[in-house]
């Protein structure tokens, strides 16, 4: 099972409204960790990792949740664009 598919299985599981909902959860923790960090003088770099990746996987299932994807010529890429050149 390809990694689409299981973020795809895990939407019809457990719903849109509920994996916005983890998602939430999942960027509150990446604030957590970072905070953390500072205050460890880089102590916690691995909790970091986790918790980027954790919030890399949500902003993927958002993405498709939304029906943004990032390759076509739709309002994501342009604001995208716009936020890196800025």
């Amino acid at each position: 099972m390809s990694d689409k598919e299981i973020l795809q299985e895990a939407i019809n599981r457990y719903g849109v409204d509920a994996q916005t909902d983890m998602a939430l959860e999942e960027m509150s923790e990446l604030t957590k960790a970072l905070l953390k960090y500072r205050r460890s003088g880089g102590m916690n770099h691995e909790d970091v990792i986790d918790e980027m990746v954790d919030v890399e996987i949500m902003l993927e299932q958002l993405k498709m949740m939304y029906q943004i994807l990032p390759d076509d010529e739709n309002n994501y890429s342009k604001h995208r664009k716009f936020k890196i050149n800025r």
